[in-house]
């Protein structure tokens, strides 16, 4: 399952390479590295320019298709100061366009001049004669980190000052690519528009609007910029370009998510004059515009009040506002669904007769609940019964080699392997780790705290407590019992479950156990796991060694029709795969399955 995500940038505290009279103009380059840091970069999306501003928040919304959870995926954001003349326009011509039509002018004059893979490796060259514009820095990210954090918010220090901050959303329309989304065309139009300081309006504004979407975070509410538009120059009534906007890039294809649209004066210095604001939903110009047309233009334009410190500053105009194309989830505004099918614009309706599905029936996907602030939590189980063999013994699953050597035994790789990519989604990155089989004064423990505290921190915490083990008065016995490591596991989803839920957030657990040996009851393993089913937990099974897992491998087939409960086990032997990324493929690819099921 691979879904198409979106990722807004800005930055503030940029450094200024202009010199003493300018001010730097920066934009930014997104390229994918894939699934190794190494990889030839392939550019997949470029914002506009921000003129004459340090603290940039770019408009362009910038589309990445292919991320697949439990592989890791790297992109890199660089962000550069703009060289206008490569545009063969001015920095005001080229500041007073919109969005769209400005950044057809800039890509095009990056494209013969981005950052190339030199002859030697892999560093891209950015000397004056192949590409005028200065650096300013670069951030190199990972998707599952990204959507790891609280808020799905990452930020970077750049190189030469300022930081770089990157927001991802998964897309929520049904279009796989730009082509094929939703659209809405817009044009938009204002009266008595009044300057700022102007109480007679006889200062005419260079006019542009600006929209926003608003984005929840966990800190509460921000306003994300999507669109900016073109300036029409000193007039009181300004009638802007009509555009198409790119629905998934305006409101992600949710015609009831709040937007804001912002009145500026346009100022050369890049210090816009705030004018007026509104608030709407895409929904909302669209039943404007339809209410117009309905009226055979015999009123006047319907619109929005524009406010400034809770007075009215003038008015928008809805003038042209209508949906064509695919791929909004949401398929009407909630109002629309409560007014009835009569009270629909015409393009609403013919919208939603074109979709696959309405909002009523949208089934959230994996990566909903991870931007939704889902908390995915590890746990760790080790197996430390006899079944290892003398830990002593070189070609034994627990076998430490000599630090020179610089080599892992199998427990050691597929903590790391796997506890790599399911840590980046723990945002508290804490976690505890388990051992079972080990006999301690006479008594074998089925499940038994490693280390010294109950969560330990990191992947690093993780190696930590499983070689501190071996420290400790353990006797290597039997019989492999699972049960009691579950029990405890499910015993530790639910109280997460229960923390997150005091922040109105939700949590899934998932069980990384490593194990070397069949387990010992099949049939009361399997019912365990059924009981547990019931729990947020997805249990994760890797047979170490070169045992046959005949049994394991009954643990991990369920069968809906005939067995209670769903279907929480995923098993896998080592053995099987000596790449860490197949390995960790196939470890995770049941879980967002497990986790929607859930």
């Amino acid at each position: 399952m691979t879904s198409r995500l979106q990722l807004h940038l800005s930055a503030r505290d940029l450094k200024n390479l202009s010199g003493l009279m300018g001010m730097s103009d920066p934009f930014a380059v997104v390229t994918v590295r894939g699934d190794s840091k190494k990889n030839s970069p392939k550019v997949i999306g470029c914002t506009e320019v921000v003129f004459n501003n340090l603290s940039p928040s770019w408009s362009h919304v910038v589309f990445l298709d292919g991320y697949r959870f439990g592989v890791p995926y790297y992109f890199e954001v660089g962000v550069f100061d703009f060289d206008a003349t490569t545009t063969g326009k001015t920095e005001l011509e080229l500041s007073r366009m919109d969005v769209h039509e400005q950044s057809l002018l800039t890509t095009a004059a990056l494209e013969p001049t981005l950052p190339k893979k030199s002859k030697k490796g892999t560093k891209p060259t950015t000397s004056s004669s192949s590409f005028p514009h200065k650096v300013m820095g670069t951030g190199l990210f990972e998707m599952g980190q990204l959507l790891g954090s609280r808020g799905n918010v990452a930020s970077k220090s750049l190189q030469t000052g300022g930081v770089l901050t990157v927001h991802v959303e998964k897309c929520q329309g049904s279009g796989d690519d730009d082509a094929d989304v939703a659209r809405l065309h817009l044009k938009l139009g204002g009266v008595k528009c009044k300057a700022p300081g102007s109480a007679t309006g006889r200062k005419t504004p260079n006019a542009f609007y600006e929209i926003f979407r608003k984005v929840e975070r966990p800190t509460g509410a921000v306003w994300e910029s999507v669109y900016r538009s073109n300036t029409v120059k000193q007039n009181l009534n300004p009638v802007w370009n009509d555009v198409n906007l790119n629905l998934e890039a305006t409101c992600n294809s949710d015609l009831d998510r709040a937007i804001k649209i912002v009145l500026w004066d346009h100022k050369r210095s890049g210090k816009h004059k705030y004018m007026g604001e509104c608030e709407t939903t895409v929904g909302g110009l669209v039943d404007l515009a339809g209410q117009y047309e309905e009226s055979s233009h015999n009123e006047d334009p319907f619109g929005f009040d524009l406010l400034r410190d809770g007075k009215t500053v003038g008015s928008l105009q809805v003038l042209e506002a209508a949906l064509h194309g695919r791929g909004v989830a949401t398929a009407v505004p909630s109002s629309a669904l409560e007014e009835g099918e009569a009270s629909m614009p015409e393009s609403l309706k013919s919208y939603q007769a074109s979709l696959p599905s309405s909002k009523k029936n949208y089934k959230p996907e994996f990566v909903d609940y991870l931007s939704g602030g889902c908390q995915i939590s590890l746990a760790v189980a080790i197996d430390f019964t006899a079944s290892n063999g003398d830990p002593r013994e070189p070609n034994t699953p627990h076998y430490f080699h000599p630090p020179q050597s610089k080599e892992w035994n199998d427990y050691e790789k597929a903590i790391f392997a796997v506890g790599s990519i399911l840590a980046k989604y723990d945002s508290d990155q804490r976690m505890p780790v388990w051992g079972f089989g080990a006999k301690y004064n006479g008594d074998v423990r089925h499940c038994f705290q490693c280390g010294q505290e109950v969560e330990v921190e990191g992947v690093q915490g993780i190696m930590d407590a499983y070689r501190g083990v071996f420290r400790t008065p353990l006797t290597m016995s039997f019989p492999t019992k699972f049960t009691e490591v579950l029990e405890t596991a499910a015993s530790y989803a639910r109280h997460e479950q229960e923390m997150a839920a005091e922040d109105a957030r939700l949590s899934y657990t998932i069980l990384l156990l490593l194990t070397s040996g069949n387990v010992e009851d099949v049939q009361e393993t399997k019912q365990c796991l059924i009981d547990c089913s019931d729990d947020p937990l997805s249990v994760v099974i890797v047979g170490i060694g070169d045992a046959s897992f005949d049994s394991m491998e009954f643990l991990d087939e369920h069968d809906p029709a005939t067995e209670a409960g769903r279907d929480i086990t995923k098993f896998v032997k080592f053995d099987d795969y000596r790449s860490f990324n197949a390995l960790t493929q196939a470890v995770l690819d049941e879980i967002p399955h497990q986790l929607v099921d859930y």
